[in-house]
C-alpha cells in the first residue's frame, strides 16, 4: 500500500494549522499549498494528490513548523495499492457527474463547424484573461463531450489550477461558468469534460 496524502478532513485541520501559522511568522510562500479537498479531491488523480501533499510536506519544513504534517497518524492518510494517473483535469473528469443522458456523436463537419466557432471568438466567449491562457485544440472522447485545451502553465485560472479546484466555492463556481459559456457558444453541441495540457508544443502559436 502506498501513502498518497492525508484524508480531506485531517488535511484541512492541517492546513488550518498551516495557515494560522502564516498569519503569524514571515513565511515563503507566504501562504500554504491549498489542499486538494472537496471538489479537488474529485477532480484530482493520486499523483496530483501526492504532489500536493509532498509540496505542503517542503512548506512546512521550510517555515519551522514541521510537527503539523508529521503528527498526523497514519490512521487518517489515504492509502492505495496502485496510485491512480488518470483522472483529474489534465486526463479526465472535470465532468457533470449528474448527467447520464445518453448522445449521438455529432457528424464531422458539425464538430469542425463548433471548434471553429471557440477558435475564431474564444476570447469573447470566455473572457479576455482565460482567452489569453488557454486556446482551444480539439474536441475528444467516444461522442467529442470533452474539449482538450492548451493552457499556459504560468497563468493560474480563478478556479485555483489547470489540475485543480479550489477550495473555495465562489472560486469554484468560475469553472462552472467557464463550461457554461463554452457550451452556449458551440449549442446545440455540449461538452461534459475539459482536459487542460500545459505541453502541448507549438499549440499557442
Amino acid at each position: 500500500m502506498k501513502r498518497i496524502c492525508p484524508n480531506p478532513i485531517p488535511w484541512n485541520h492541517a492546513f488550518e494549522r498551516l495557515t494560522k501559522h502564516a498569519k503569524g511568522y514571515p513565511c515563503i510562500p507566504a501562504s500554504p499549498p491549498t489542499p486538494l479537498i472537496l471538489a479537488g479531491w474529485a477532480y484530482s488523480n493520486d499523483d496530483e494528490k501526492m504532489r500536493r501533499w509532498q509540496e505542503t510536506i517542503a512548506w512546512a519544513d521550510a517555515n519551522g513548523c514541521p510537527e503539523v504534517v508529521t503528527d498526523i497518524p497514519d490512521a487518517d492518510f489515504y492509502f492505495v495499492d496502485n496510485p491512480s494517473k488518470y483522472i483529474g483535469p489534465l486526463g479526465g473528469p472535470m465532468h457533470r457527474p449528474w448527467d447520464f443522458e445518453a448522445k449521438d456523436r455529432p457528424s464531422s463537419e458539425d464538430l469542425d463547424h463548433c471548434l471553429k466557432a471557440l477558435k475564431s471568438g474564444w476570447s469573447e466567449i470566455v473572457g479576455e484573461e482565460l482567452g489569453r491562457a488557454t486556446r482551444p485544440l480539439a474536441f475528444t472522447g467516444k461522442k467529442a463531450r470533452r474539449l482538450l485545451l492548451h493552457a499556459d502553465a504560468n497563468v493560474r485560472p480563478m478556479w485555483g489550477g489547470w489540475c485543480y479546484l479550489s477550495h473555495l466555492e465562489s472560486e469554484r463556481r468560475t469553472f462552472t461558468r467557464f463550461r457554461a459559456a463554452i457550451n452556449k457558444a458551440i449549442a446545440p453541441h455540449e461538452i461534459d469534460h475539459v482536459d487542460f495540457t500545459t505541453d502541448w508544443k507549438g499549440a499557442m502559436e
